[in-house]
Parts: C-alpha cells; structure tokens; sequence
C-alpha cells in the first residue's frame, strides 16, 4: 500500500501553497515573538542566574501545536489516498458471446405436467431468455481475468459491451436486458459471428473463443454463417455453438389470461431448429457443439467450455483499490488545535 502516485490535481497544489504561506506567516510571528519580552522587569540584574521553570520551557508549546495543526489540516484538505496496484501478468482467455433474442426465445421448454404443477403454485416458468440470462450471469460472475464482451443479435446484430474486466458494468447491463429491446423478428446468426470476429480483431490472447447461444435457425444474415466460421478460424478464434431449447413442441406465453385463475395461458407451438448448421459450424471452428435442453445444461456446458480450454497469459490492468486516509491526518489536528487552545488559555497563558 503506498499513496497515489497519480500526477498532482489543481487542488493539492493550491493546498501545498497554502501550507507554505501558512508556514511563512507562523515563523514571522515566532520571530517577533523571539524578540519581545513577555513581561517587562526593572531590575533585571536580580534574575541573573535563576532558571526557567517548566512553564517557561513549555512557553512555545501552543505556538507549535498550532504549527503542526496547520500542516495536519492541509494535509488532510490534499484529501491523500492509499492505492493498491493490481497491475500484473494474469491468466486468461477472450471470450465473446453472441446471445440470440430472437422472439422465440420467449419460448418455455417445460413439461405439462410441471407446467401445471408450476401454475398450481402460483409460479410462472422461466423461458429461454430468463434462463439463459441467469446462467450468463453467474458466469459472468465467476470469471477474475478472463475479458468478455457480449453481442446480441435478432435480426440484425449489435455490440453489448466490448472485451472487459469490469464484471460490474457486465453484470447491471444483463439485469436490465429484455426481449424486445432490439428486432427480434429474425436469426441473424452469420452477422452475430461477424461482429463477434471483429472484437476479437486487436486481441493478443493466446485463445479467442465465441460462444454462440442460439434457439432457432439462421434467417435473414447478410453473410454467410459458414463463411464466418471459416473466417474465425482463420484468426485463432474458435466458436461453441450451444443450441437451447428442445426441437418439435414447445410452449409460447400467449397474451391472454384465465379469467379464473388469473394466469397466463401458454400455447403449444413448433420450435424450428438447425442442429446441423450449429454442428457445422463447430466443426469449420474448431470448437464443440453442445445442446442444452434446459438451464441446469446450459450452466454445465458453459463450464465445460472453459475448461477444456488452454489458459493464455494477458498483461492487464485491474482497476486499484483505493482507500482515503485524510481522517489520519484531520482528527489529530482538531487535536492538537483544541490543546493549543487549551494551554494558552490557561497554563501556558501569556501576559499581554
């Protein structure tokens, strides 16, 4: 723990002025001091040879704490700080997820009967996307130096957040995504891999992974999903494509509620899936391809990723601790001002 080496702000440099003025004035006062009598003796030759009590020895007493005081209080206005630097080498691995928020992933994949034994208990399922968002929460959680960035995609593709460390900034942007906060009439899986490719471009990571979570089958990409993965493996990046959700039937939340119960009824749907498109994307990638039929899968294959995987070695910089310590410096001023005032009120009183 030292204190902040970070360059001098605007006001500690006027509070190390105004110490320096405060110094200046104190020593012109001392000096004058120095050269008046405290009290004038006519017969100065009967004192010759007596000596000073300890009162006497004690007279400048105030005048130091006071001194002293000052400094403490400039001190503790510089408002100093203890930082912990985090700055090391670190292990790590770039990862980016491409997260799919296609309307069908408002769908559940849930039996009847645990449908309606959920209902019973005055429950509401989680679909795809809540599920999902949970396990990449504790993911995210999880991590210490491995940077991640998310892109999401429905019809078009866009970038979430860019390869980071600040698993906080991670976390309170997952807490707040929602279906329907971007266009999720389509699958645009070949776009979500190119943005993907194209966050990884300035990486200097031993391994680059794409983690591509999708419910549905690529419609309306403007490159070719192939194509991407070919280029990602061109660059070092492999791709893991996890499939969620089940094929043929599933459950849709409908808008409409039972008057009676009060809730919300669900449909019985087709879910239209392409696990050999996913699979040959793997293959091209050089990654793996799983499916997760529910949240607990989810959660194991996103472990199994990561620890299949050869860590690299990253040079970053963690943000540092800091911790403000002006209260060392101010209470002991108060201090120290309070036992200056005390003294020359009383003991160490000077004659006017």
């Amino acid at each position: 723990m030292t204190f902040a080496d970070a360059p001098l702000q605007g006001h500690i440099i006027w509070a190390l002025l105004v110490l320096l003025a405060g110094v200046a004035i104190i020593v012109a006062i001392r000096t004058r001091w120095s050269g008046a009598a405290g009290l004038r003796f006519p017969a100065g030759h009967r004192v010759d040879g007596v000596r000073p009590g300890w009162r006497a020895r004690l007279a400048h007493l105030p005048l130091w704490s006071r001194c002293l005081a000052v400094t403490l209080l400039v001190i503790a206005v510089a408002r100093p700080q203890l930082t912990e630097k985090e700055t090391a080498e670190v292990e790590g691995i770039d990862i980016v997820v491409a997260f799919d928020m296609s309307q069908s992933m408002a769908q559940v994949d849930i039996a009847d009967e645990e449908l309606v034994a959920l209902q019973n208990a005055g429950k509401e399922p989680d679909d795809r996307f809540k599920s999902a968002v949970q396990v990449l929460r504790n993911f995210v959680s999880s991590r210490r130096y491995d940077r991640v960035s998310l892109v999401i995609f429905g019809k078009e593709a866009f970038l979430q957040f860019p390869l980071t460390l600040d698993y906080g900034v991670m976390l309170n942007i997952l807490d707040r995504m929602a279906l329907g906060d971007i266009d999720g009439t389509g699958t645009a899986i070949g776009n979500a891999l190119g943005m993907s490719i194209a966050r990884l471009r300035e990486s200097e990571a031993k391994t680059k992974v794409i983690i591509l979570i999708t419910d549905g089958e690529d419609n309306g990409s403007k490159v070719a999903p192939l194509e991407m993965a070919k280029e990602a493996a061109e660059r070092g990046a492999r791709v893991y494509p996890i499939l969620v959700g089940g094929g043929g039937q599933t459950w849709r939340p409908s808008n409409m509620v039972d008057m009676f119960t009060g809730q919300r009824q669900y449909d019985k749907v087709d879910s239209s899936v392409n696990p050999a498109l996913l699979e040959e994307i793997a293959q091209v990638a050089n990654g793996r391809f799983y499916r997760s039929t529910d949240k607990e899968q989810l959660k194991k294959d996103f472990h199994h990723i990561l620890d299949e995987l050869e860590k690299s070695r990253l040079v970053d910089y963690a943000a540092a601790e800091k911790t403000e310590v002006f209260h060392w410096f101010l209470w002991p001023a108060l201090a120290l001002l309070f036992l200056e005032i005390l003294l020359s009120q009383t003991v160490l009183r000077r004659f006017p």
